[in-house]
């Protein structure tokens, strides 16, 4: 059976090669993967990076859902998941799916996980472009994953912009989504030992949409890897399946 097409929407430090697991079980299933680059991410690019903020990735990401031509459901995961919110509210996509999202306001830091960023926040100020260094990955958005799948994924990730963290952990205007003018089904599936996004924010963004909302409690930010994919894929695919519009 053939499905409508699927924006996928990659998170921070993230580009389209990390969704390759979202990509594969989405394409078995008979949905038509587009996961565009964001931009400066791939290739890495310092110079785009200093001149992206928020609006430019949702400028992108609009972009890539015009240019799909038809409805299409939208999944986005960390600020993919924020993205997807914006594509829902502006272009009324068939169905919203957000892994781990990054609320629509501010993204308020866990206490046990800002130590980690110290060394971060003088490139968050400037707005310059920074990478974590691979201890804080491991101990942040991939903290229960298996020490072999954390080194197959650290050198994968990219630099992104500090303009877009400064953005989002000040709660800036272009962050913000209004409830109201989302009207398509919303899914949330948020990780129960997400370091990144606190489980109260995923419950705040649930109730936001009136979204089901699905838990993964010994998961961690990256929802997305390959060995969550049976645990998360298949209660996303029964939701899809489960819509009118898909039908």
């Amino acid at each position: 059976m053939t499905h409508p097409p699927v924006l996928l929407l990659h998170g921070l430090f993230g580009r389209p090669s990390l969704m390759q697991p979202w990509t594969t079980v989405l394409d078995d299933a008979g949905f038509r993967c587009h996961v565009p680059a964001l931009p400066g991410r791939d290739p890495s690019d310092d110079a785009a990076l200093e001149r992206t903020g928020v609006a430019e990735m949702v400028d992108a990401a609009l972009a890539a859902y015009d240019a799909i031509g038809e409805p299409a459901v939208v999944v986005g995961h960390s600020m993919g998941g924020l993205l997807a919110q914006k594509v829902a509210a502006a272009r009324n996509p068939l169905a919203a799916v957000l892994l781990a999202s990054v609320p629509p306001g501010t993204l308020w830091p866990q206490l046990r996980s800002l130590p980690r960023f110290r060394r971060s926040m003088p490139s968050v100020a400037a707005g310059r472009p920074f990478l974590p260094s691979p201890d804080v990955m491991r101990a942040v958005p991939l903290c229960t994953l298996s020490t072999a799948e954390q080194d197959r994924l650290i050198p994968e990730f990219v630099r992104d912009s500090g303009r877009v963290f400064r953005e989002m952990m000040s709660g800036a205007p272009v962050v913000r989504v209004a409830a109201g003018e989302v009207a398509c089904p919303v899914l949330c599936v948020s990780a129960g030992e997400d370091r990144s996004v606190a489980p109260w924010m995923s419950r705040r963004i649930a109730a936001r949409y009136g979204a089901q909302h699905q838990i993964h409690p010994g998961l961690p930010h990256w929802i997305i890897a390959e060995s969550a994919l049976t645990q998360v894929a298949p209660p996303v695919l029964a939701w899809l399946r489960s819509l009118p519009a898909l039908r």
